[in-house]
């Protein structure tokens, strides 16, 4: 065994030891994902409940450093560990516990008698994306209100989550990894930009910029504000739904800011077997897109696509010798963002002018490619095995192929994630993710300047493994 794997085995070790110790802490779920999230259960819906959940949870990469890089700029940076061993959303250390989520919030009826208008507010105040780049604490998550129209609508207007994959509509209490697959990650987690950002060129259809808190303002959360028609229905033991949602397309706390609305839908069949929520059994598939546009005063207004579709099959969960099994593959054109190798500072980068500084922005400012002819996909096989009813097995393979459009820019990002969850109670469960990552130059040929070609396989084969141990308690 190598000396990384030690390493992060015993970091593992002494974060399960601590994190265990919580697990004492002391969820109602619905037919499916539209239900539980965007609805209450019908006539038993108090006019107020609160609740919420805690992720306190220990993280660590194998701290692997970047070597043999040349030129006198990215030389610099020799003996650095790249950010993408280090654990965000700080990217300070390449191993720390945190609060990772702690969300509170309150839901209900304003029509106790027939639930026809719900509600549900939820905030957030652990340390992630949402936090992070709003540099808010605590920064509002959900607020929407229900209508109950009839038997073949139900709308959602306010902040909530808009339709898509699933990874984008499971709840975070009973989400089975503890991190999303990379090309959700870096395409539908969306990180936006002020309308003011200060772009330079990188010269290959990208632009550059800081990623200070001035030009990032927001990150979606796969939410949106907008207005969602959704409803489903039972016919036997089929189960078919449907979402569409109208939204601004921006920031969660701001209003649209390009003159345009991103659109979002989904339509979904399944066949149940039996149970109910996360958990129930059933063999089912879907369809999603996204589309929308977004603008920066020095480019002006380009257009987002994403759509993708996906499938589960799973029986006897949460029972000795059950399973589930799923599957997504998604597609995007224009919009997106390939994040930088290193951390940026101000104070070095004005040490550098012309070339110099052009090397530093290179390797330290995030790089977006707008235009509507770049693209990418992203796909991920999961698999969880019940060896008793309160122990899961898990693994999944993801991939995601950035750029596909432009051989030199082309990066591929191939993760397998090996994982076990045990379930204290229904509400307490603790999660172990051990992710051997690889980050592929899938076309070295097209770089055609020697030192560019070095330096993009030298950063690539740094990456390194990442261990999570998160404990989730609902209460």
């Amino acid at each position: 065994m190598s000396s990384t794997h030690k390493k992060l085995i015993k970091k593992a070790g002494a974060g399960l030891a601590i994190a265990s110790t919580l697990a004492l802490i002391p969820q109602a779920q619905a037919a499916n994902w539209l239900a539980l999230y965007n609805t209450n259960p019908p006539v038993v819906t108090p006019p107020i409940k609160i609740w919420g959940f805690v992720q306190p949870d220990y993280a660590a990469t194998d701290g692997k450093k970047v070597e043999g890089l040349q030129g006198k700029i990215p030389s610099y940076f020799n003996g650095t560990i790249p950010n993408f061993n280090r654990i965000g959303p700080n990217l300070n250390s390449d191993n720390t516990f945190n609060i990772l989520r702690a969300r509170l919030g309150a839901r209900g009826t304003l029509t106790p008698i027939s639930d026809k208008l719900t509600y549900f507010v939820l905030t957030e105040f652990g340390n992630n994306g949402l936090t992070y780049f709003s540099g808010k604490h605590p920064v509002l998550t959900d607020a929407f209100v229900t209508w109950n129209a009839n038997k073949f609508v139900r709308l959602s207007l306010g902040l909530q989550k808009a339709p898509g994959s699933w990874y984008s509509r499971v709840g975070i209490a009973a989400l089975p990894y503890v991190n999303y697959p990379t090309f959700t990650q870096q395409l539908t987690l969306e990180r936006f930009l002020a309308p003011g950002t200060r772009l330079t060129s990188a010269g290959n259809g990208g632009y550059h910029f800081v990623p200070d808190s001035g030009n990032v303002v927001g990150f979606s959360a796969f939410r949106d504000v907008g207005l969602k028609a959704f409803n489903w229905f039972r016919k036997g033991r089929w189960e078919y739904a449907y979402a569409f949602m109208l939204g601004n397309g921006g920031p969660i706390d701001s209003t649209n800011n390009n003159n345009g609305l991103d659109t979002y839908g989904m339509l979904r069949a399944d066949y149940i077997f039996s149970g109910k929520g996360p958990y129930r059994n059933d063999a089912g598939a879907w369809v999603w897109f996204h589309n929308g546009q977004r603008k920066l005063a020095q480019i002006g207004t380009h257009k987002l696509s994403r759509w993708g579709i996906g499938g589960e099959y799973g029986r006897h969960q949460r029972q000795k010798g059950g399973f589930i099994l799923r599957a997504g593959y998604m597609r995007a054109k224009g919009w997106i963002m390939a994040y930088a190798p290193f951390k940026y500072d101000a104070n070095t980068a004005s040490q550098y002018t012309g070339k110099a500084l052009s090397g530093y922005e290179n390797l330290t400012e995030w790089t977006l490619y707008p235009g509507s002819d770049n693209k990418a996909w992203g796909a991920y096989a999961q698999g969880g095995y019940y060896v008793t009813r309160n122990v899961e097995l898990q693994l999944r393979y993801d991939q995601y192929d950035r750029l596909t459009n432009n051989a030199a820019l082309q990066r591929n990002f191939k993760t397998w994630t090996l994982g076990a969850q045990y379930f204290f109670t229904p509400r307490v469960r603790l999660t172990l993710n051990y992710a051997i990552r690889r980050l592929d130059v899938p076309h070295p040929d097209a770089i055609t300047n020697p030192v560019q070609r070095n330096n993009a396989q030298q950063i690539a084969n740094a990456m390194g493994n990442r261990v999570d141990l998160q404990l989730t308690a609902v209460f």
